[in-house]
């Protein structure tokens, strides 16, 4: 979100009975955008990129590779769901980055972008669940 805050200039040196910002005539004022919106939006984009690369690699596993169910294998800490979130995490890592650049850009096309990869992701989530246990 964009907000606009005064920009006071005022020579480096200048004595203190001079006229204030408001009075200068090169006072300018600059877009400032709201730090909260872009960190909010780069959390959001982080934390959809999780399960998208699960169900993702789940469905690839799946079309392309036999490998078994992750629900009625033994429980242990090498099963594939594990590394599925692991590499979900680090791609979660590496869109944060693409969503925060973005965000500083353009906050407003980058939620409503957001908000289309939710719907986007819920579907794949849903396919991933019901077609590809």
């Amino acid at each position: 979100m964009l907000t606009r805050a005064p920009l006071r200039v005022e020579p480096p040196n200048a004595p203190r009975d001079l006229p204030r910002a408001a009075e200068v005539p090169y006072n300018v004022t600059v877009p400032v955008r709201t730090p909260a919106a872009v960190w909010i939006a780069t959390v959001v984009a982080a934390l959809l990129s999780v399960p998208a690369t699960y169900a993702s690699m789940r469905a690839y596993e799946v079309v392309f590779r036999t490998e078994p169910n992750p629900a009625r294998v033994v429980w242990t800490p090498h099963i594939a769901m594990y590394w599925r979130l692991g590499v979900g995490i680090y791609v979660a890592g590496m869109v944060a980055v693409l969503a925060y650049v973005s965000a500083r850009r353009d906050v407003a096309k980058t939620v409503r972008l957001l908000s289309w990869s939710v719907l986007v992701i819920a579907s794949m989530i849903a396919v991933q669940g019901l077609w590809m246990p």
